[in-house]
């Protein structure tokens, strides 16, 4: 082969060498073109919230709660700031950073991580509040926790003075749990929700409606600037129609007096003054969370009282129900105002006896006199001819065996039935049932709060509203019961305070008429309460050990006799006298008059 064609042949080779590597570099180029058409237009939107979330944080911003205010304008519940550490849940956050901000601020990491399982990455969700700028430093100032961790100047629920005074009324709040966020999307993990009392009745309202911050953060988490600020709109005021001086004056008198109970104070319309409870609490407490701990510790106190007794207590409501039994005899035709039934101090029933309060009985009296007497053996015999089937019926109609709404978890007492006992006990009704009803013991049960609206369907002759703590609140009516003798029982029940014969003459105030009824009711046997008074006279038994055998102390009652004003309940748990009630609805009422939130119909005398 010549030279000629050995270089022919040589070029030939570099040509399609060349052919290839150009086939190469245009194959390359076209695969770069089309990964990058692939990275840049079709993946765009997918690397740009990719890349935005790498470097932009949306943060909450928790609105304030309304402030809850008396109708005198001092506050039960307001917020003041505090720092809020936020989480932001990255690909990045691992273990061992959870169990050291959990260390920093003190909670088990499993708490972080229950919350954690209920939000989507890129989300940040609200740790804990009430954080002291120490534990803010460590968890700013640390390159493993500072990253992850949002700090945020938030609002923080208080309850300020002696909360132990309302607590019972605002009830207290705690953090949403799984179940609240299923069963409520608008609720987010770590925020607070309402539990009892107003905070749990009106949280829709008072929560407010969150706002948002979207920050940009540098490559190691930290706060560059801040993108856009939607504020949080703060949760709507309530105004209560509760006093703040009365309030404090009937819970005090628990406390001054060592007693247990519940005082309620309210219009005829409805609308409660005070309702004060020796079972109490702080709802402060609550708002930071209790461990298993402190709630243990605290119940061991004493301090952690949930239970309402104006409200939630159920208690035999002895002579109390007696006016409301006249007024069922009266329309049924069974008694006639003038007309007088023999009341010896005991009737016997087959082989039982059942006794009046009184030695020697009482003998012929009327309704009246019955009332003002609180006679037992004219109502054991009114009982017997009404029947507990028209018993139910009437005491129905006064609320009895019916919540009084004024919170969703309100007692409905009982008013026991025929087949209620079937369903209760499996026993059959017997006579020595519907005698016990009639005089409001046996299984017969009433809140303090029932008891007050059914007093004030009497005071309005024949009209319950629903009772309301809520300024704005709708008045509605509860119960109606069209009777013809209210007046008369009206006239019976300011006997029972201003009447020769009256069993509650330690309420009476001169120059105002209050309409009331006491009440005993026992909690043991007789014989059982008298040998216990009689160990503890002996020494053979302590007070605190003897208590619970004294019976219950009830006043009810309603003021001026015309055109009421006000209905006062006095409970006292294990009071045993009702003469001691009421005394103490008797310093309720002079505190009501220097308030000036009840007229006196003439000046009072000392």
């Amino acid at each position: 082969m010549s030279r000629r064609d050995k270089y022919i042949l040589k070029s030939d080779r570099i040509k399609k060498n060349l052919q290839y590597i150009a086939i190469i570099i245009t194959i390359s180029f076209s695969i770069l073109i089309l990964r990058l058409f692939y990275l840049q237009v079709i993946k765009y939107n997918y690397f740009k919230t990719i890349s935005k979330e790498n470097i932009v944080r949306l943060i909450p911003l928790k609105p304030p709660r309304g402030d809850i205010i008396t109708a005198d304008g001092v506050f039960y519940a307001k917020n003041i700031p505090s720092y809020s550490v936020y989480l932001y849940k990255s690909r990045n956050l691992n273990t061992l950073s959870i169990k050291l901000i959990a260390s920093i601020l003190k909670i088990q990491p499993e708490e972080i991580e229950d919350k954690l399982k209920l939000v989507p990455y890129q989300t940040s969700i609200l740790l804990k509040q009430a954080v002291d700028e120490k534990t803010v430093f460590k968890l700013l100032f640390n390159q493993k926790t500072s990253k992850f961790v949002n700090i945020e100047v938030s609002p923080r629920r208080f309850y300020p003075n002696n909360p132990f005074v309302y607590a019972n009324i605002v009830g207290y709040l705690t953090q949403v749990s799984v179940n609240d966020l299923k069963n409520n999307p608008s609720l987010r993990v770590g925020e607070l929700i309402g539990r009892k009392g107003i905070e749990k009745k009106y949280d829709a309202i008072l929560r407010g409606k969150w706002g948002y911050k979207e920050i940009e953060v540098n490559s190691k988490g930290i706060l560059s600037k801040v993108i856009s600020t939607t504020p949080p709109k703060k949760g709507e005021d309530i105004k209560l129609t509760i006093n703040s001086k009365l309030q404090n004056f009937c819970f005090n008198i628990f406390k001054d007096f060592s007693l247990k109970g519940a005082i309620v104070v309210l219009r005829p319309n409805g609308a409660i003054l005070a309702i004060a409870d020796s079972s109490t609490f702080n709802p402060n407490y609550f708002v930071e969370g209790l461990s298993k701990k402190q709630w243990e510790k605290l119940k061991k106190e004493n301090k952690l009282n949930l239970y309402d007794i104006a409200t939630q207590g159920a208690f035999p409501p002895g002579s109390l129900v007696k006016p409301f039994m006249a007024l069922a005899a009266l329309k049924e035709g069974i008694i006639k105002p003038d007309t007088k039934l023999f009341c010896p101090y005991a009737i016997k029933i087959g082989k039982y006896t059942y006794r009046d309060w009184k030695w020697r009985g009482f003998g012929n009296i009327d309704v009246t006199r019955a009332i003002e007497s609180s006679s037992d053996v004219f109502f054991y015999q009114i009982g017997m001819k009404l029947g507990i089937g028209r018993i139910d019926y009437y005491l129905s109609k006064f609320g009895f065996g019916r919540s009084p709404q004024l919170f969703s978890y309100c007692t409905k007492g009982n008013l026991p039935s025929k087949a209620w006992k079937m369903a209760k006990f499996g026993q059959g009704w017997y006579i020595g049932d519907t005698i016990s009803t009639a005089i409001g013991q046996g299984f017969f049960l009433a809140s303090p709060l029932q008891v007050a609206v059914a007093f004030s369907e009497i005071a309005n002759e024949g009209v319950a509203y629903k009772p309301f703590l809520n300024q704005n609140a709708k008045k509605t009516i509860l119960y109606i019961f069209k009777n013809q003798y209210y007046k008369l029982i009206k006239n019976a029940l300011w006997l029972v305070v201003n009447g020769p014969y009256g069993t509650a003459s330690k309420a009476k105030i001169n120059g105002l008429d209050i309409c009331g009824k006491t009440g005993t009711s026992q909690v043991v046997t007789s014989k059982l309460y008298k040998e216990t008074k009689k160990k503890l006279k002996e020494g053979k038994i302590t007070l605190k050990k003897a208590i619970k055998y004294f019976p219950h102390a009830w006043f009810a009652s309603f003021a001026p006799k015309d055109n009421p004003q006000v209905v006062v309940v006095v409970f006292l748990q294990h009071g045993e006298y009702s003469s001691k009630a009421a005394a103490i609805a008797k310093l309720v009422y002079e505190k009501l008059i220097e308030l000036k939130l009840i007229k006196t119909t003439s000046p009072i005398k000392p």
